[in-house]
């Protein structure tokens, strides 16, 4: 049994007529009696009393007739929810962002919310981790993408995929860093970004775990000009391990194997608005960007 049957057996029951319900559908009469048939064959319950020129219901059509609407209007409440999601929703949408655009996706997933929500005019802001969880709770961000673990009750998160970030240094700390230990490391020159950053915050773990505190000679706001910094021998940093893996591999600069620290890429929201058309068609257009459920 399908909608459209269903839909034909509500309408004849409200307008006692065959044809102005084939009408109302925009379908043919035929059409109509065949789907009042093959529901009746199917459930093996005549739903009409036929007499020329007139069709009434049965009881057994009455109590049927109940259970018909609610489905119609489950399916209705279904549609107005799809339509919302694919672009009757009007408005902005200010999405958060903390690391690299191109390792987060923003491209695709910016280019996902246009196709679900064509009203809407989209932003995208650069900020710190600790920024974004604040700019989201206080609705100055609808959602973000966050490095690190979510502990806020207002805050929900969607888990994106695992990170893990490595200690890289110049060609030339090479030789030092051969016989050099943790102390040894902490004492070299670091790059890092500004407090409040998820780099920032992992590098500090990475040395507080070893009960000591990086010397942070340069701090540098821009994540992606890190390694240019690390090339030009100014001193050691902690990048994205994919990063560092490829620029080791050509010679532009080592990896020390002894320092990871891992995390997770979420995309946080608002929790009171989980619900939204807004916030579904993120999260939906986000689980495809990313492969995951």
């Amino acid at each position: 049994m399908d909608i459209l049957r269903i839909r034909s057996f509500v309408m004849v029951a409200r307008l006692g007529h065959l044809t102005r319900a084939a009408d109302a559908l925009h379908v043919t009469q035929p059409a109509v009696t065949a789907h009042i048939k093959s529901i009746e064959q199917e459930l093996g319950i005549a739903l009409f009393d036929r007499t020329p020129g007139k069709i009434k219901l049965t009881k057994a059509g009455e109590i049927l007739l109940v259970e018909a609407e609610k489905v119609l209007s489950v399916f209705g409440g279904m549609l107005n929810r799809a339509k919302e999601i694919k672009g009757e929703v009007t408005g902005s949408l200010t999405v958060a962002v903390t690391d690299d655009s191109d390792f987060l996706r923003v491209g695709p997933f910016l280019s996902g919310l246009r196709n679900a929500f064509p009203l809407i005019q989209l932003r995208t802001r650069n900020c710190l981790s600790d920024e974004l969880m604040e700019g989201v709770a206080t609705k100055q961000y609808d959602g973000g993408y966050l490095i690190g673990e979510v502990a806020h009750a207002e805050i929900g998160s969607l888990k994106l995929r695992r990170i893990r970030y490595v200690a890289v240094a110049p060609i030339g700390f090479a030789a030092a860093l051969g016989r050099a230990g943790w102390r040894d490391v902490a004492a070299m020159p670091w790059i890092a970004p500004p407090v409040g950053s998820h780099v920032r915050r992992l590098q500090n773990q990475l040395f507080a775990n070893q009960g000591l505190t990086p010397n942070v000679g340069i701090e540098c706001d821009q994540l992606s000009a890190i390694g240019d910094l690390v090339r030009a021998g100014l001193g050691m940093a902690l990048i994205r391990e994919e990063s560092a893996n490829l620029l080791a591999a050509s010679g532009e600069f080592v990896i020390w194997p002894h320092a990871m620290v891992e995390s997770n890429i979420m995309f946080v929201y608002r929790v009171l608005e989980e619900s939204s058309a807004a916030t579904i068609g993120m999260l939906s257009v986000l689980k495809d960007c990313w492969d995951v459920t």
